[in-house]
């Protein structure tokens, strides 16, 4: 049985146990966080001692070890020089077809001397409908089975003979305005051939008659049988008969400028 005195011999043991481990872990301490030296360099010199809180030296490297990157280029410089064309992208210029409509529809007038000038009906309407190109084709004297007296171009005839000259404007409206040229004849036979031949030539294109308009002092029946006529042929093909009365009376070789402006007015209205 173990007294009293050999528990404090062996307490006595155990602290200098502990002493020498303390010793010992302090020796491999001190070791750890020993200078290293460097090896010395080539030439016989020897480097500066590195410790662990030093920043490294970077040796400079060799020519063919060094990579270099490009230069950021500036905010003007052209990116796609030296780029193939395949790499480089460019925003695509808007084709003829993405491109935003310009003007109003192509519009042929054909009439005779009431619609020749700039200060007649064709360019009222066309300012108040919107018109785009407006290709105008009157003659003095032209009417439905009469020839004009003279033209800037051929065909230099009646109404009937002239739808190719119209069909080649390719226009989206056709105006057509006349008949007292025709005098005191039937128009019938010449309108309705004129305005079926327009069709078929041109069969999307708006189709347009206005009844004839005379300067006389009196206005005679067969102008009235002139306008039933043209309506007639009209109704045929689809197309649109305008009447402005007849606004123009008393106004002798010409018609006024207030014939005129009615004369647009029916077709705004008839048109919009």
């Amino acid at each position: 049985m173990r007294t009293p005195r050999d528990f404090g011999r062996l307490s006595i043991i155990g602290l200098i146990v502990l002493g020498v481990l303390a010793v010992v872990l302090a020796a491999a301490a001190l070791l750890m966080n020993r200078p290293i030296e460097a090896e010395p360099a080539p030439g016989g010199t020897s480097s500066a001692a590195v410790t662990p809180s030093s920043d490294p030296v970077i040796e400079s490297s060799p020519p063919s070890v060094v990579v270099s990157e490009p230069a950021t280029p500036s905010p003007t410089a052209d990116v796609s020089e030296g780029v193939p064309p395949a790499v480089v992208e460019t925003s695509p210029e808007p084709s003829a077809s993405e491109s935003p409509a310009v003007g109003g529809p192509t519009v042929v007038v054909i009439g005779d001397s009431y619609s020749i000038g700039d200060d007649t009906w064709v360019t009222t309407a066309a300012e108040a409908l919107g018109w785009g190109e407006v290709v105008n084709f009157s003659s003095p004297g032209r009417g439905y089975i009469t020839a004009p007296r003279a033209c800037d171009f051929t065909p230099c005839a009646d109404f009937a003979r002239s739808v190719g000259l119209v069909a080649d404007a390719d226009p989206d409206v056709v105006v057509t305005f006349g008949g007292v040229a025709d005098g005191d004849y039937s128009i019938r036979p010449g309108a309705d051939a004129y305005y079926a031949s327009l069709r078929e030539a041109l069969p999307d294109a708006e189709i347009v008659g206005i009844a004839p308009v005379t300067t006389e002092d009196v206005a005679e029946y067969w102008l009235t049988l002139h306008g039933r006529s043209i309506s007639a042929a009209l109704d045929a093909v689809d197309g649109v008969f305008v009447s402005a009365g007849q606004p123009g009376l008393g106004d002798g070789t010409s018609l006024s400028a207030e014939a005129q402006d009615a004369i647009a007015a029916a077709v705004v209205e008839a048109l919009s």
